[in-house]
């Protein structure tokens, strides 16, 4: 069933990690929070909440940057259609957790193994051997199965892609819309973003701003993705349903092709920015504030590994909507610097921001205005 567990969330943490691009199943080895499901819900939730902990720093980081390609807004009904990918660094400290600080109720670390295992972003080796246990009747624990904690991407950078236009209105503002449509991938699932950002002259309110050597603008922005798995984990060959998992009387019949797992990532970011724009190049800087949030729920009935004495290791229980978790970013200042040069129509993008993650944002585009 392990083996099952692992083929089948493979794409989901790959997907998570890599912003639905760069999905190279080879490249790394992911999570198997199915697996830290066979402890119950309790525990695999930590596991995961751990386990993916840099995700929404990182991503939500890398969604915050690449919103502006000068300090002062677009003039009216100024056009640019952009790609500026970016990539956050994600630092040492955040590569690898403790198990044995998690206060588990279940899991416990293997003996001898070292209890310090990766993160989605750490070491593509694998994490410490893990042992569960379940108590009976009388209280005696009993081991009921053990799995060894998977290792991360080897990878130590979130990238975001990054596709958006931006357009000039009046009184000057410019607003600038990224938007994905909710697209099926294959029989993985789907996957839709929305975001946006809306960036005005505060210059013009400063008693003689017009004759300024630069610009001074406010902005600030958001950014939605959402991403939906389908699994399919069924129950080993041959094996029966526990008579005493405490479930069966309200679910009698599990609908084992319910399994869905949806993720929600969202982020802000406002930023103070100062730059100057000449006819083939503009350059800005600014200081700002972000945060991001993301959350997962594990939605539909699973089929979990039970301890019955009387068949042990051939009965499985059912969980049905086993967990859902928040996990906060590291929010906080930050400190950002740009550039654009424009060449005819087509334009070059950079920016580089200083924050918990270092973040780059680069790419190409279309400019009018």
């Amino acid at each position: 069933m392990i083996n099952k567990y692992l083929k089948a969330i493979k794409p989901i943490l790959a997907t998570l990690l890599l912003g639905f691009v760069l999905i190279t199943p080879a490249q790394a080895q992911f999570g198997d929070i199915g697996t830290f499901l066979k402890a119950g819900a309790d525990d695999a939730a930590i596991l995961t909440k751990e386990y993916l902990r840099p995700y929404p720093t990182g991503f939500g980081t890398a969604l915050n940057t690449g919103f502006t390609e000068a300090a002062a807004p677009k003039k009216l009904f100024g056009f640019s259609l952009q790609i500026r990918p970016s990539v956050a660094v994600v630092p040492a400290d955040a590569k690898s957790f403790d198990i044995s600080s998690l206060g588990l109720q279940k899991i416990r670390v293997s003996p001898g193994e070292n209890s310090v295992s990766p993160t989605i972003a750490g070491s593509s080796d694998n994490g410490p051997m893990l042992e569960i246990f379940e108590k009976d009747s009388f209280g005696t624990e009993h081991k009921i199965s053990d799995f060894r904690m998977p290792g991360g991407t080897g990878f130590g950078y979130v990238p975001a892609p990054i596709i958006q236009a931006s357009v000039g209105l009046i009184k000057g503002t410019d607003v600038t819309l990224r938007f994905f449509p909710e697209t099926k991938l294959g029989d993985f699932g789907d996957v839709s973003l929305l975001g946006g950002a809306v960036k005005h002259d505060v210059g013009q309110y400063i008693p003689g701003g017009s004759v300024l050597p630069v610009d001074i603008s406010v902005m600030v922005g958001f950014n939605k993705i959402n991403i939906n798995a389908n699994l399919d984990l069924q129950p080993d060959a041959g094996a029966t349903r526990d008579p005493n998992d405490p479930s069966i009387a309200q679910n009698s019949n599990p609908d084992f092709s319910s399994q869905k797992t949806t993720t929600s990532t969202n982020t802000f970011v406002a930023n103070v920015l100062v730059g100057k724009s000449l006819p083939f190049i503009s350059g800005y800087a600014g200081l700002g504030f972000q945060k991001a949030s993301f959350e997962l729920k594990m939605k539909g009935d699973y089929p979990i590994s039970s301890y019955n004495p009387i068949t042990p290791g051939d009965d499985f229980a059912v969980l049905s909507d086993p967990f859902s978790l928040t996990i906060d970013s590291d929010s906080g200042i930050h400190a950002l610097a740009g550039f654009r040069i424009r060449l005819g129509i087509l334009a070059f993008y950079g920016e580089a921001t200083l924050a918990n993650y270092f973040t780059a944002n680069a790419g190409i585009g279309i400019s009018f205005r």
